[in-house]
């Protein structure tokens, strides 16, 4: 676990008393105007201290969560879904950005998604990805069972077996993608090509209840954050997106940031398919409804 923490640059705060909001969360995409929100001095503005901790396992940062040493996390419906079945009451608080990009060896013979029945894929069993790439094969008219699934939990030994020809396929998310097709992996699909955006942010229904108004603020500071993203060339941005991403540095000056959304709740419609896909593979109950997996802070 590292501490990933930027410094504030503007903004005097008007009072010396901010709350403190912990989040944990994956070297990826979605996590930029987070990044931002510290960078831009906006956390100040907010009245909020704003850590930021890095992860290198989803499992070390569930740990984390569990034991009380984060507010909040980076996360997605089948995340929430499970954290709901341990018992651990987290509440989905807005959206964020990222994609999730199947892609297929250089040398697998692949090059769209009729060519991939009976071809094999290096996933993790019963998380996002297990989900996204069931939604593609539903999406594009293809059973769950259209690939041959191989268990490979940590993704950067995903990459290595499909760098090595090993494997057919992966479905991968930031910056990973982006590394695999920059050494001449093939672009298949994406989550995002069947406006699948499963991403989200959470908090505990504890720390939601107790600061209420400080979550406000953070969504107000993340959709100020948004704005300045969407409006500003990234070489303005491209280093901090490097290191927080973890992009190769060799890719500066290559790097695409596409526009970001402001932050807001899921639309229902996908968090109960989610639930739906969840429940039936066991990991929570059929039973649980949208207003239990979300908390409106967007509401006067």
């Amino acid at each position: 676990m590292t501490l990933f923490f930027i410094g504030c640059k503007a903004n005097t705060p008007t009072s010396s008393e901010k709350t403190v909001i912990r989040i944990g969360m994956m070297s990826s995409y979605d996590v930029i105007p987070y990044v931002m929100i510290n960078e831009l001095g906006l956390a100040d503005q907010y009245q909020i201290d704003l850590k930021l901790e890095v992860f290198t396992s989803a499992k070390d940062r569930d740990t984390a969560f569990l034991a009380g040493e984060l507010d909040g996390v980076l996360t997605d419906y089948i995340g929430v879904c499970i954290y709901q079945n341990a018992d651990f009451d987290v509440k989905i608080t807005g959206i964020t950005d990222g994609d999730y990009v199947l892609v297929a060896g250089k040398n697998s013979g692949i090059t769209s998604l009729k060519d991939i029945a009976g071809r094999s894929i290096a996933i993790s069993q019963n998380t996002l990805i297990d989900y996204t790439l069931d939604r593609i094969l539903e999406e594009n008219s293809m059973e769950s069972d259209t690939l041959v699934k191989e268990i490979v939990p940590r993704i950067p030994d995903r990459v290595e077996l499909l760098r090595n020809d090993k494997i057919d396929l992966g479905l991968l998310p930031e910056p990973f993608a982006s590394i695999v097709l920059n050494d001449g992996a093939i672009y298949i699909c994406s989550a995002n090509d069947i406006n699948l955006y499963p991403a989200v942010s959470a908090f505990t229904k504890e720390f939601l209840d107790d600061k209420t108004e400080a979550v406000k603020n953070l969504y107000s500071a993340y959709n100020e954050a948004v704005e300045y993203l969407n409006k500003t060339d990234v070489s303005s941005y491209e280093d901090i997106v490097i290191k927080t991403v973890g992009y190769p540095k060799e890719m500066k000056g290559q790097i695409t940031i596409e526009p970001f959304r402001k932050s807001e709740l899921p639309p229902e419609e996908d968090v109960a398919s989610a639930i739906t896909w969840a429940s039936n593979k066991g990991l929570c109950n059929a039973d649980l409804t949208y207003d239990q997996l979300v908390f409106d802070v967007y509401s006067n």
